[in-house]
């Protein structure tokens, strides 16, 4: 019952305000955005990993 009741909330707020987009109430340009730096991090955060692996391989190898 109390759950239908935030669908309601979410529905009637999200019809105020056609340019959100239900549930997460952002605009398509501000997800866009939010996913563009995820992916970014994402390739910033397996760059380090590999000059990590590199280095770690390079005092230590560990294949010989």
């Amino acid at each position: 019952m109390r759950f239908e009741h935030v669908l309601e909330y979410y529905k009637e707020s999200s019809m105020s305000d056609h340019q959100k987009v239900w549930p997460t109430g952002l605009t398509e340009a501000e997800s866009e955005e939010i996913h563009r730096q995820l992916i970014q991090g994402t390739q910033i955060f397996g760059m380090i990993a590999a000059l990590a692996h590199l280095l770690a391989y390079i005092y230590s190898p560990w294949l010989k």
